[in-house]
């Protein structure tokens, strides 16, 4: 549903949206916290940075800061600028045009689906996974063979 580079904007973004929000963080402290590839996050926030979800300020006093308050920024906008959408809306077994017109034998059987996976990107926002997040004391950061499955 979405790629490793998308994870890790979300979970180096849901830090951010824990965290107070009158300060800059630094790239490295998220790094470390979340236990994810420094120079692969630098690129994915750099990202974020263009599509207006993260504000960055370099210098010594320099880091980074969520563009928008947390309530205000959905999962759907952080896919949407790392992975695009595509993948969203592609025909479940490759047909080029498929649509209501012009249905794939499997179209009736994911319409649904698809768009309860968009409902839920785009009404989930980074506040609502922060909440979740500390409700369930979890670190996004917590082994996938012992996370928590909700």
């Amino acid at each position: 549903m979405y790629s490793n580079a998308c994870e890790y904007a979300i979970r180096g973004m849901a830090y951010l949206a824990r965290q107070p929000a009158d300060r800059l963080h630094l790239l490295n402290d998220i790094a470390a916290y979340e236990d994810l590839p420094y120079h692969f996050m630098g690129k994915i926030f750099q990202t974020l940075v263009r599509a207006g979800l993260l504000r960055s300020v370099k210098g010594p006093r320099g880091g980074f800061e969520l563009a928008r308050p947390p309530e205000q920024i959905t999962l759907y906008q952080i896919k949407e600028a790392i992975d695009g959408t595509e993948d969203l809306y592609r025909c479940a077994v490759g047909l080029e045009h498929c649509n209501d017109q012009m249905p794939c034998p499997l179209h009736e059987t994911f319409k649904p689906l698809r768009l309860q996976i968009n409902h839920c990107l785009e009404s989930t926002t980074l506040a609502d996974l922060a909440k979740a997040v500390q409700k369930k004391h979890l670190s996004p950061s917590t082994p996938k063979k012992t996370r928590a499955i909700a």
